[in-house]
């Protein structure tokens, strides 16, 4: 493992809310939360609006100072999607960030948090010069009137016409997920609200109680192994602070949800800081991404079931019931062109979806997997040789896998219009694309001496 190459970030809603759930600051939540992550020097990134900056800019500036916290800007709940209302929207937006600069002034980078994201809302970020929108849900339908399923995870450029598709290029927006998930279980299960990394919502499904995270150790330990292969894998952790104080203003759980959350972020912070992973904010990682990436960075993910499983209950029923599984180990994959899924045994892809040429954002963006045939399979002491046959096929971005106790071998020859590369010695990822003619790709790997 390479634990500096995984980037964690924690983030909290700090929102000033009037609303039929609660009203106010949840200024008792702001000061729980803030004592869980600092009591293992992690540094918060607040997600503030104009109605809370005047009430905690004390706070953040002391906690700026001692632990490095940093603030995001929470749009304005101006309706779900303010098309057509664009240059209103931009108005509202950029007074608050004026607020937010005022009280700030360090604030250099300028993230948004929005969870109903549209075109509209992109091309507002990008002309206001932001460069970053948290909040993207991968593979979520739905639920909190939320459609991402078909988006990558962690952190990519977003098409500010096509705000659910990688920029082809280098983006001015890097999209962000809410919150961590489940690799193997949310891609299996279609459930990323019930595996994830949210507390009430593990806590809710009977994943994790206050004196119990094994389910969030395993889905840490599962990010963990894929630093081997990625130069960096994002985990991104939220917690609304709303939704961790049991007052007059805000009830949104019961207050036995409240202690039991309390918990589980205490025994979670204390495990993750054993390792020597890059603690930052969410700012600081998005502004390092700028830096660091020309295109949308590739992704290499090699994730396996874990032997934890929901409770059925009205919360696991309400999101549609909670399948269980078990599920084969899987591989996933994307790139600025494509997202794939291959399980294990598995030569082609189980999922393929192409974002070339795509506009209609309602759809998933899958594209029927090609006939493969393998007409050459040797295996010796020495050697593994393959010859993969595609035969005429439509334009696409395309990959295939071969598994195997891949200990001590290396890439001796492939076909040099495919990409290759080796993920923890189970299984070997050739990346390419069709042109719409027949394709022939040789791969050769050999034992080291």
């Amino acid at each position: 493992m390479k634990p500096k190459n995984l980037i964690y970030t924690f983030v909290s809603y700090a929102s000033n809310f009037a609303t039929d759930w609660g009203k106010g600051t949840p200024v008792d939540g702001i000061q729980q939360t803030a004592a869980l992550a600092h009591k293992y020097n992690i540094p918060v990134t607040w997600i503030v609006n104009g109605g809370s900056v005047p009430i905690i800019k004390d706070w953040i500036k002391d906690w700026h100072e001692a632990y490095g916290d940093d603030v995001i800007l929470q749009c304005p709940m101006y309706g779900q999607d303010p098309r057509n209302r664009k240059e209103e929207f931009k108005k509202l937006l950029t007074k608050d960030w004026d607020i937010v600069k005022d009280a700030f002034p360090w604030v250099k980078t300028k993230v948004a948090a929005r969870g109903q994201i549209s075109p509209e809302i992109i091309l507002a970020l990008e002309e206001l010069d932001f460069q970053g929108v948290w909040g993207y849900c991968w593979e979520q339908t739905w639920w909190d009137g939320i459609s991402h399923r078909g988006i990558p995870w962690g952190f990519w450029y977003v098409d500010s016409n096509r705000y659910k598709i990688p920029h082809p290029g280098k983006g001015k927006i890097v999209g962000c997920e809410w919150t961590a998930r489940d690799f193997n279980a949310t891609y299996h299960s279609g459930s990323p609200c019930i595996y994830s990394t949210d507390p009430n919502d593990v806590l809710r499904a009977g994943l994790c109680t206050g004196e119990n995270i094994e389910y969030w150790k395993k889905v840490f330990d599962e990010y963990l192994k894929n630093t081997d292969h990625n130069d960096s894998v994002y985990f991104l952790q939220q917690q609304e602070s709303h939704e961790m104080e049991y007052t007059e203003r805000f009830q949104v759980f019961p207050a036995s949800h409240v202690t039991e959350c309390i918990g589980m972020m205490d025994l979670f912070f204390q495990y993750i800081t054993q390792y020597p992973i890059t603690m930052t904010t969410l700012p600081e990682a998005i502004l390092k991404y700028h830096d660091s990436n020309p295109v949308t960075a590739s992704s290499y993910i090699l994730t396996e079931d874990s032997p934890i499983r929901p409770d059925t209950n009205e919360y696991t029923l309400t999101l549609g019931g909670a399948p269980i599984g078990p599920w084969p180990e899987t591989f996933l994959y994307y790139d600025n062109s494509c997202q794939m899924a291959f399980l294990k045994g598995e030569c082609t892809p189980h999922t393929l979806r192409s974002y070339i040429g795509k506009w209609n954002m309602n759809e998933e963006f899958t594209e029927t997997i090609p006939q493969v045939f393998i007409t050459d399979y040797q295996k010796t002491e020495e050697l593994i040789t393959l010859t993969y046959e595609i035969g005429y096929h439509n334009p696409i971005p395309f990959g295939l896998t071969y598994w195997d106790d891949l200990t001590d071998y290396e890439l001796d020859f492939c076909s040099e219009e495919a990409e290759t590369k080796i993920i923890q010695n189970k299984v070997i990822f050739l990346r390419f694309s069709l042109t719409g003619e027949k394709k022939t790709v040789h791969l050769q790997l050999r034992k080291r001496k």
